[in-house]
């Protein structure tokens, strides 16, 4: 069946990236059926293998899979990645985090809208661990067909599997640590018309915050997938769609000091206390609820032997909220200085009244503050009003909604030593955002709140257009493989804000023409030499437009200018890949928040303070990684990462020629894995060096697996998972000021049951 030809063909390509994903006994028997050689790839580059997803549970968010390639830094607040604002990656200096967007992000090739916080998306609400082929990373240099507008330091593209040949359905359960429970069921429907294979899976994941007890706050999860590939002729049809409901009790950072003091607590609270002071840290009032909905369908026609064309257009749907319950209500006035429910500004806040219901003010003589964890001002103490007043507090949502419509194209064909690619992508991109403030019922008893916001601070729409134009010459002489690219962004960015039409703008953030080069030098069969050249850009992000103060003429987009030298070896049992890079960011864009009278949070900002560009950063570094089969049984893995990240130019908060903040200069992989029948086992150490201010860590994962096969089914896997098996407190990452860290996940253990019928 030309189908499962072309299927294979594209696992085949994707898995070129590293030999060890062959490891995978399906995908192997897959592999046999076709022979296929990669392409020529002139940068640094790395995939996932099946061992590498063995080692998590697979309730764990699929981007945890990558952090034992070299380069890389995985953070997520918990073992289960079941909180987004916790989390962050790293890599060769830049980063993905709640202010900063560095490293592009794809699903099957199909852009995920932006990693950020609001809005954004990152690939764990696409895709479930179950149904992930492999991840294929591209450190520093981007493939040049990539969609993304974040891509400065590289690429992410997460794959997801086919479906198989066969009719099966499979069922599996995971308990675990902190409350961990997940049903998953996946559906292969086998061949339901010619040549036409399709899945369906679902799953439902719960956890609690590890950090504390009792209510305590959590994740919960519904997330569906499905997946069809058919062939008609020459013309290939690959229809894919993801639907993910998802509310995260966020985990919180904390200052080294208080790390020292309490290396198991985030601060967050667990007891309602009736206090707003204490009660604004309680955890389940920190929260992250969004949807995300993904379905692109992929043309892909053979117009000869040579000669190809794909053309994937694709639809995102995104909507949800972020809260936070601040211990006071606000008083809003407009222009004219009139109480108002809409836009304006913040004239008084207040934390008590008297039993009317009128605002108190704090006795004169008081200056007392509440000073754990932060400030909430002078004047908001109990011990400021009569012993019959009556607290007060707000639950302050902060409303997303994104709505993308686009498509990918990509020509190819062959004459001579020349392969050309020609491409395109094309979005459009609507967000709305808008807060409000719900007054907490009755803050003495929980933080129930009214339905009705009694204000909305600010409603704005951003429109995004984007178009990327690429053009690839792959040129094959002898020995030496040679390309050339060059590429071109238009993306222009519109803001409509809807209380106050003289803060709509416009700003265009086009690239320059791009330029890509390299070469790769095959020295035998086995090894090959390569050296890669290219320039990386990443458009000015519409949050740029909520700021009303700056000035936005003057922002430049962000753009670096990555180099590589490298070689890759692979033989039957070795493989290799050692790379020397050197990169140039310039143009970092930086938010400077305005000055806060709370010394900690200060829930009533809005959209002042201002946008720069603060110079850049120069990266340089040295990654190597190696996979042993040692033998039918052993396979060892290894990696090993040396980076230096400085900034360039004088900002807020660093000088020139200090560490990026949150950055990793240095970091090691050492794993082993054993195969015998139907048992597997596996062990995992990583170590990762100081960040800033917080201290360098070691992390060990193991896992154990065993299939049982069973009259009447296909067959039963047991699963068993800890990470950090010797429950080391360390603090992860940052949150990109180089004060505060977020908590490291203790020891987390799953036992996974799957039944394939």
């Amino acid at each position: 069946m030309s189908h499962i030809k072309k299927s294979l063909l594209a696992t085949a390509v994707s898995l070129a990236f590293a030999p060890s994903v062959f490891a995978d006994d399906a995908v192997s028997q897959q592999i046999e059926e076709i022979s296929v050689i990669g392409k020529k790839v002139t940068y640094a580059n790395n995939a996932v293998s099946t061992s590498m997803i063995d080692q998590q549970a697979p309730m764990t968010s699929v981007l945890a899979v990558i952090d034992n390639l070299p380069g890389i830094s995985i953070n997520e607040g918990d073992a289960f990645g079941g909180d987004d604002w916790s989390t962050s990656i790293t890599m060769r200096g830049f980063t993905i985090d709640g202010n900063q967007q560095q490293l592009g992000m794809t699903i099957d090739g199909i852009p995920n809208g932006g990693s950020n916080y609001g809005g954004g998306a990152k690939a764990n609400r696409y895709l479930a661990g179950e149904n992930l082929l492999t991840v294929e990373v591209m450190q520093g240099t981007s493939d040049i067909s990539s969609a993304s507008l974040e891509a400065l330091g590289g690429t992410f593209n997460f794959v997801s599997k086919n479906p198989e040949t066969e009719q099966n359905t499979t069922i599996a359960y995971t308990s675990g640590d902190h409350d961990a429970r997940r049903y998953f069921a996946r559906y292969e429907t086998g061949e339901i018309l010619k040549d036409t294979f399709a899945y369906f899976s679902y799953s439902d994941t719960e956890n609690s915050r590890w950090s504390g007890s009792g209510s305590n706050g959590g994740m919960e999860n519904q997330h569906y997938e499905f997946k069809f590939v058919s062939d008609i002729g020459d013309l290939s049809l690959t229809g894919r769609i993801s639907y993910d409901d998802v509310e995260e009790d966020n985990y919180n950072s904390v200052s080294i000091e208080q790390f020292e003091q309490t290396p198991d607590w985030d601060q967050l609270t667990w007891n309602w206390t009736g206090i707003p002071h204490y009660d604004q840290m309680f955890a389940e009032g920190w929260s992250t609820l969004r949807e995300n909905t993904l379905a692109y369908l992929k043309f892909d026609y053979a117009i000869s032997d040579v000669t190809t064309v794909q053309f994937t257009p694709y639809y995102h749907k995104n909507e949800g909220r972020g809260d936070w319950i601040p211990p006071y209500l606000v008083a809003a006035v407009d222009a004219n200085g009139n109480p108002t429910d809409q836009g304006g500004s913040i004239a008084a806040r207040y934390g008590f009244t008297d039993q009317a219901g009128n605002p108190l003010a704090p006795a004169e003589d008081c200056t007392a503050n509440f000073t754990w964890p932060w400030n909430s001002g002078p004047g908001l103490h109990p011990s400021c009003y009569p012993d019959d007043a009556i607290p007060v507090m707000s639950y302050r949502h902060t409303h997303y909604e994104k709505n993308r419509t686009g498509f990918t194209a990509r020509g190819e064909t062959t004459f001579g030593a020349h392969d050309i690619a020609v491409g395109m992508w094309y979005e459009m991109a609507e967000r709305d955002e808008h807060r409000d403030w719900h007054k907490v019922i009755d803050a003495q008893v929980y933080h129930h709140f009214n339905k009705t916001p009694y204000w909305t601070q600010y409603d704005n729409t951003f429109d995004t257009d984007t178009v990327k134009l690429y053009l690839q010459d792959t040129i094959t002489w002898e020995d030496f493989t040679f390309n050339v690219g060059v590429q071109k962004f238009l993306v222009e960015l519109e803001k409509t804000d809807h209380y106050n039409p003289n803060n709509n703008t416009k700003l265009d953030s086009d690239s320059d023409t791009l330029f890509s080069a390299g070469a790769l030098y095959q020295y035998s069969e086995s090894l090959e030499f390569f050296a890669g050249y290219s320039e990386n850009f990443s458009a000015i992000k519409d949050g740029v437009l909520e700021d009303d103060a700056s000035t936005l003429t003057e922002i430049e987009p962000e753009t670096a200018e990555n180099i590589d030298f490298g070689l890759r070896y692979s033989d039957n049992n070795l493989s290799i890949s050692a790379t020397l890079y050197t990169i140039e960011f310039d143009n970092r864009i930086t938010f400077i928040a305005p000055g806060s009278d709370t010394g900690g949070i200060d829930y009533t900002v809005g959209t002042n303070g201002t946008y720069l560009n603060v110079g850049g950063i120069d990266s340089e570094g040295f990654e190597f990684s190696a996979t042993y089969q040692v033998n039918d049984n052993w396979e060892l893995y290894a990696s090993f990462t040396k980076n230096n990240s400085e900034y360039v130019g004088n900002a807020p908060g660093f000088e020139s020629g200090d560490d990026v903040i949150d950055s990793v200069d240095d970091m090691w992989v050492l794993s082993a894995n054993y195969f015998a029948g139907d048992l597997r086992f596996g062990a995992s150490t990583k170590y990762t060096g100081e960040r800033g201010d917080a201290d360098d860590y070691i992390v060990t994962d193991v896992n154990l697996g065993y299939s049982i096969p069973f009259d009447g089914m296909r067959n039963v896997d047991l699963a068993f998972v800890v990470t950090n098996l010797f429950d080391e407190d360390y603090l992860a990452t940052g949150t990109g000021n180089g004060t505060t860290y977020f908590i490291g996940a203790p020891k987390t253990a799953t036992f996974t049951v799957t039944v394939d019928l």
